[in-house]
């Protein structure tokens, strides 16, 4: 009577094989299906409890040359350089040379003083100074975006600006501010943000695959970007870099991208003190600290505290989320936009968190796949629309 022992120990064998899916193996699943479904071209990596529990690349660094994408690709991160920008600048304090209730005016004498005078350097960290975005001017895109700035230059297009609100009082998302925090920097220390970034925080953890982009460097391993559409890929446009110091202009990979992870979490460059200032929720509902979002990530009907920045550039697209409570990470480094960089890492939450995860191809992307191949009407006839 030992085969029903048998065949019951077969049966929980296959069980544990189809349910007992381990993380790496349900993330790399998932990353298979988002880019099957020409919505992620790009590296990625998931870490818990402070260990490294899936890198992967997926689709094309380099399209013209059919150069595949590796965990070691250099990608341009948009404004997840903010974050790295606000622990540069920490760092500046942490060494005595700013005070973040100290003035703009205080470190830029050439700064309007309307709005100079007014504005801390907590302010701007915080998005609370009430400068505006570049977006307020119209033709910003490409007539500005495309030329080249000497720093001194490029404040005086937007110092004068009228403020959106009284300093302190509200949130409002500038680049301009971040900007701002770069020349501070270089004032202060007698260096180009670039070779402070990369003595203060890049040579220090090891993250030998970041730098501070300009356009006629060239840069070994760093992806292209492109734009997807119905007709398929094409290089994105041009973007001068110098007007993107301090809040866009930084490569990186997702294993350096661990590594300031792992340097936040460990206080290896900044004291505790100022960290936790970083990670503090700032003013609600948007709870921005000093570079970060600081508040629970939604995921399903799920929601964990976390900090976390968003990227996007010309071609590029970036997600970095922090989990403290499990000193997890998820990083999405993306070449090809638009994608939906906040439903792919809420399905490496789940997985995380232990929950399924099912990627179904959207409507809108299947639509696209018909088009190119078909053409308008047989995909409306198709999808009967």
């Amino acid at each position: 009577m030992k085969y029903p022992f048998y065949f019951i120990a077969i049966f929980l064998l296959l069980v544990h094989t189809v349910t007992g899916q381990s993380k790496k193996e349900k993330v790399e699943e998932i990353m298979k299906d988002y880019h099957k479904y020409n919505m992620f071209d790009g590296s990625v990596l998931v870490a818990e409890q402070g260990k490294l529990i899936y890198k992967g690349a997926f689709g094309m660094a380099n399209r013209e040359w059919n150069i595949p994408n590796a965990p070691d690709t250099k990608f341009m991160i948009g404004s997840v350089s903010k974050p790295i920008t606000a622990l540069l600048m920490l760092l500046q304090v942490q060494k005595g040379l700013v005070d973040l209730d100290k003035t703009i005016s205080d470190y830029i004498p050439e700064f309007s003083k309307k709005n100079g005078s007014r504005i801390t350097i907590r302010q701007l960290l915080s998005h609370t100074s009430g400068m505006p975005n570049y977006d307020i001017t119209p033709d910003f895109f490409p007539r500005i975006s495309r030329q080249n700035f000497s720093r001194a230059d490029y404040i005086k297009l937007y110092m004068d600006s009228a403020l959106l609100f009284e300093p302190g009082k509200s949130f409002f998302y500038s680049s301009w501010g971040y900007f701002t925090l770069g020349y501070i920097m270089e004032k202060v220390s007698g260096k180009s943000y670039s070779q402070l970034m990369k003595e203060d925080i890049f040579d220090k953890i090891g993250m030998n695959g970041s730098g501070s982009y300009f356009h006629l460097q060239v840069v070994p391993k760093r992806a292209t970007g492109y734009d997807y559409d119905f007709d398929g890929y094409t290089s994105s446009d041009f973007r001068d870099q110098s007007n993107t110091m301090g809040t866009g202009d930084l490569y990186s990979t997702v294993e350096d991208l661990f590594k300031l992870h792992m340097a936040l979490s460990n206080n290896t460059l900044l004291n505790k003190k100022l960290t936790d200032e970083m990670f503090k929720p700032g003013m609600p509902p948007v709870q921005y600290g000093f570079g970060w979002f600081n508040r629970y990530f939604k995921y399903g009907t799920d929601s964990v505290a976390s900090n976390f920045h968003l990227g996007m550039t010309e071609g590029f697209l970036s997600f970095m989320l922090r989990i403290p409570s499990s000193n997890s990470l998820i990083v999405i480094l993306c070449n090809s936009s638009p994608t939906d960089f906040f439903g792919i890492c809420g399905s490496l939450a789940k997985v995380l968190d232990g929950k399924p995860v099912v990627v179904k191809q959207p409507v809108h992307k299947a639509v696209e796949v018909l088009i190119g191949s078909k053409g308008i009407a047989k995909a409306m006839e198709e999808y009967k629309v």
